[in-house]
């Protein structure tokens, strides 16, 4: 019973700091991780990754690193349209975020589309390309509030 009653104050979003390969942010839930191998706009490329679950929306962090001779631009551009053609994105908008000074640029999307089971899904997705890397961060949900997403955002930090 006592388990019960602690479990039921227990905060739904539990924030803690996750670093992955030279970037720290927060994620809501201890993640799991992983890294694997894939195509990125043509170029092989190795994808180190940190998510998890709470409160309904998935929380990711990932990043590549840039091979010698590829473009960080058009990996970063092929993970985009690779991102909302996943979630078969019916519609998408940039957004200029509120950036600490000194931390390098972010891109930042908000769209709205479908889970491969059909369900609706709306995802915050964010790139930054720092010191031949490409990280993204991003989080899906049926509906973004922004106590899911700016956390993931605000702090971010570059070691």
């Amino acid at each position: 019973m006592l388990a019960v009653a602690l479990s039921a104050c227990s905060p739904g979003l539990d924030w803690r700091t996750v670093e992955i390969d030279g970037m720290r942010t927060v994620l809501p839930c201890k993640p799991d991780r992983a890294s694997r191998a894939l195509m990125l706009a043509a170029v092989p490329v190795t994808m180190s990754m940190a998510g998890c679950e709470a409160q309904g929306a998935l929380f990711a962090i990932s990043r590549v690193a840039v091979p010698v001779g590829a473009d960080p631009a058009t990996l970063e551009d092929g993970w985009r349209a690779a991102a909302l053609l996943q979630m078969q994105a019916s519609q998408s908008q940039a957004q200029t975020p509120q950036q600490k000074p000194q931390s390098p640029p972010m891109r930042l999307l908000l769209a709205s589309g479908r889970r491969p089971d059909g369900s609706p899904v709306q995802a915050s997705l964010a790139w930054v390309v720092d010191k031949g890397a490409v990280f993204h961060l991003a989080v899906y949900a049926k509906a973004l509030d922004p106590a899911l997403t700016e956390p993931l955002l605000r702090d971010l930090q570059w070691p």
